[in-house]
């Protein structure tokens, strides 16, 4: 009698995403510093600290919509499963931070640009958010940046 195999769906991991943070840190150069992060409401915060287009604290609604698709993306590409760190060859290029937090749990990733294509792809969607300057849809806030 021949044993059936049986395989198990490809399922969404339980627990949920709340928060999804990049933040591209300074370089020994004029490297852009910044902080883009969007939470599940759909709320979207780009923190411009250096060297950028803009400097100050922004706010967005980009809608739950697009929030639920960068989530699809995270959870497809199973990006929890990445490394916590990817070294890097050269000390004076910029960091690339990704903080990923669940309703359980915080998962981070350092040097991400140097981590598997799927970070890389993460990387141009959340850069996408903003584009290279932010425009009249985004609020300013009153808040100082460090």
């Amino acid at each position: 009698m021949a044993t059936q195999h049986k395989h198990k769906k490809k399922s969404k991991p339980a627990h949920e995403i709340i928060s999804i943070a990049m933040r591209r840190t300074g370089c020994y150069g004029r490297c852009p510093a910044y902080i883009i992060e969007i939470n599940k409401n759909g709320m979207a915060t780009y923190t411009a600290m250096r060297f950028t287009a803009d400097s100050g604290v922004f706010i967005k609604n980009i809608g739950a919509n697009l929030v639920k698709e960068i989530g699809n993306e995270v959870y497809d590409t199973r990006i929890d499963t990445c490394r916590d760190m990817y070294k890097s060859p050269n000390t004076d290029l910029p960091g690339l931070i990704f903080t990923i937090t669940y309703a359980d749990s915080v998962k981070t990733i350092n040097n991400a640009n140097y981590g598997p294509a799927a970070l890389r792809q993460l990387t141009q969607t959340m850069d996408g958010i903003v584009g290279k300057k932010v425009d009249e849809t985004w609020q300013r806030q009153n808040t100082s940046v460090h």
